[in-house]
């Protein structure tokens, strides 16, 4: 009987190690299914995380760009508002000595300013206009001479004279004084 506990006992450790071994591969299969899949998701993380990082520069370079054509935009508003009211503020004395021109009757050469007041007063007759030029140095004449000269004794340019004094006369005369 002894023979064939030894027997028994060598077939159950013997059945015992065939177990294990099938334990053992059952576990190793699991394990290299776990580590292909952890090395898959490292992958994949490494990929993701290139990706992210790429799409983080470029946003962040997107923002740079806006930011710098948010600086562009505002630095051209302004030289657009300064520009226009330049403009306004050069256009509109002129815009009131044309309709003044056109008023009094009184066509006057702008380039001619500041040295000389030059230019023709119209006066309508009964008959036809009369044609009168002038030219006249403006600091060399006091401003009742010079409406005098320019308009005579006419009743339009008495009405509008103090406008014509403010805007062209005052204004050649302040110039001609700073350049000397």
């Amino acid at each position: 009987m002894k023979r064939f506990d030894y027997g028994k006992r060598f077939k159950s450790m013997l059945n015992r190690e065939i177990a294990l071994e099938k334990h053992e591969i059952a576990l190793s299969k699991l394990s290299s299914k776990y580590h292909e899949k952890l090395e898959n998701l490292e992958i994949r993380y490494a990929q993701q995380k290139k990706k992210f990082y790429n799409i983080k520069q470029c946003i962040q370079q997107r923002r740079q760009n806006y930011d710098q054509l948010e600086e562009m935009i505002k630095y051209y508003s302004q030289l657009v508002e300064t520009t226009e009211n330049r403009l306004r503020l050069l256009f509109s004395p002129l815009d009131e000595i044309h309709s003044l021109k056109l008023a009094t009757n009184t066509f006057i050469n702008l380039r001619a300013l500041p040295e000389r007041i030059q230019g023709v007063s119209v006066r309508t007759t009964k008959y036809s206009p009369s044609w009168n030029p002038f030219c006249v140095e403006p600091l060399s004449h006091t401003p009742e001479e010079l409406q005098k000269i320019i308009w005579g004794d006419s009743e339009n340019a008495a009405s509008y004279s103090e406008a014509w004094e403010q805007l062209v006369f005052r204004s050649v005369r302040e110039m001609l004084q700073k350049k000397s």
